[in-house]
């Protein structure tokens, strides 16, 4: 469990905001308050301790997750990859919008890094909010290559008057390389079987151990909130207390109070927590859609510890609680363009059988097999929509890099909010609209891993 926050060790100063559509991209003059954040990050093999079972996987510097890396907005990071896997590797900075060449995508951004060889990412940090790392060479993150990457901005836990925090990184875990279990789904019917494997359980901060988050009566706490797993998108709960949503994937939302959320691959969502009510509370976590929560962590106020037993089902408060949605969300500070977007391009996503009844499935946009598929052309300076429409009984949590986009729902008037993330239900539609600030080609992809792996991706392409 990463150590707890407290409001003294946070950066003061007065909060900038930023329009969404004029973010600055790429590399720029260092402002006389940057500092540079130097960081070294060794990819190797470990053997680690999740509960009572050792997992002899990939690590970054032997952990699961890696280290968290804390820097503030306005920063220069240079991240030193030390590649001591038996394979090549990459990161990506999940969220961020980064110049081309640092994004970590093979083939796309950068080439791969050999074993034995070394890669420094170096970019200047624009954004602020809650991020994560990981590998992004094909399976390599569902063996844990990842970690939080968190942005501060001055001033901003004054103005929530935030007390402490805790980041929660939740993922799902295999005993079998990722590789056996994607050879598995390659046969006929496993596509469908649950867009994923079959995992031996759910980590949060890489333990299945109840991690104990210490309050004090009266504190207002904040989670960090991020779904590091590959094919599991995850409900969330607080027992005896409600959760306020104040940002989404790192970007700032009005509040919304609510009794569990559901969180996407990739997702990233910011609460605060009112510790108003004494006692020993589970935080449960389940996969969606299943009725029975694990206890992956423990709400405990001092002086008030004890042993609690999680429960066999959804406590009932909970069950019939509010849930987020994507309509209760709204920025406080985005405007409605004041003209429609230039280009329009769709992206219906589907799953079938590839081969004419080979038994090989796959997962497609517009019916093409990633990479064997057709950019999205976008120049520069476009005010560009992708219109996505799920065809699949399958969530999928569509990822953009290098930008954050303004999701629109179907029914909805006005501006919606910032993502880069996307959790699509089976049959919804939803558009992302962006501008195309930030020149290079990026990837748009299903963040459910084995999903993109059997080819849900396309190339956003400037020309």
């Amino acid at each position: 469990m990463s150590s707890p926050i407290d409001r003294r060790q946070f950066l003061s100063g007065s909060l900038a905001a930023a329009a969404l559509f004029t973010v600055p991209r790429g590399a720029r003059a260092l402002g006389a308050t940057a500092l540079v954040r130097d960081v070294v990050l060794t990819a190797r093999e470990a053997t680690v301790q999740v509960g009572t079972n050792q997992w002899a996987t990939w690590t970054y510097d032997g952990a699961v997750p890696g280290p968290e890396i804390r820097i503030a907005r306005g920063d220069r990071v240079r991240i030193r990859l030390d590649n001591r896997l038996p394979q090549p590797t990459t990161i990506h900075w999940h969220g961020l919008a980064v110049p081309p060449a640092m994004d970590g995508v093979v083939g796309l951004s950068q080439p791969a890094v050999q074993p034995g060889q070394s890669f420094t990412y170096e970019f200047d940090v624009t954004q602020s909010g809650t991020f994560f790392y990981h590998a992004h060479v094909g399976l390599q993150l569902d063996r844990g290559l990842y970690g939080a990457l968190i942005v501060e901005e001055p001033g901003e836990n004054d103005r929530l008057r935030i007390d402490r925090e805790y980041v929660v990184l939740l993922d799902d875990w295999l005993t079998i390389t990722p590789e056996a279990a994607l050879a598995s789904m390659r046969v006929s019917g496993g596509m469908m079987g649950g867009g994923g494997p079959a995992y031996a359980g759910y980590l949060l901060n890489g333990t299945t151990v109840p991690s104990r988050l210490a309050v004090t009566r009266g504190e207002r706490v904040r989670l960090r909130l991020i779904n590091a797993a590959s094919a599991t998108p995850f409900r969330v709960g607080l027992t005896g207390h409600s959760l306020i949503v104040t940002h989404a994937d790192g970007q700032p939302v009005s509040p919304v109070e609510v009794s569990t959320l559901v969180i996407g691959m990739g997702e990233r969502y910011d609460v605060i927590v009112s510790a108003t009510n004494p006692g020993t509370w589970p935080l449960l976590v389940s996969p969606w859609g299943s009725p029975v929560p694990t206890s992956l962590g423990l709400l405990v106020y001092t002086g008030s510890e004890r042993n609690v037993a999680p429960p066999f089902a959804w406590p009932p408060e909970l069950q019939a609680g509010r849930t987020l949605r994507y309509e209760d969300l709204r920025s406080p500070s985005l405007a409605e363009p004041s003209a429609p977007a230039s280009l329009i391009v769709p992206a219906v996503l589907s799953g079938g059988m590839s081969g004419m009844g080979s038994g090989t499935a796959s997962w497609t946009i517009n019916g093409q097999i990633y990479p064997n598929a057709d950019p999205f052309v976008v120049r520069e300076g476009a005010r560009v929509q992708i219109a996505m429409t799920n065809r699949s009984m399958m969530p999928h949590p569509m990822h953009l890099h290098g930008h954050t986009g303004m999701l629109r729902l179907p029914g909805l008037s006005g501006a919606g909010f910032a993502k880069d993330t996307v959790l699509l239900n089976p049959m919804d539609t939803a558009t992302l609209e962006f501008t195309a600030d930030n020149p290079g080609r990026w990837l748009f992809h299903c963040h459910n891993l084995y999903h993109m792996e059997l080819g849900m991706a396309r190339v956003v392409e400037y020309r």
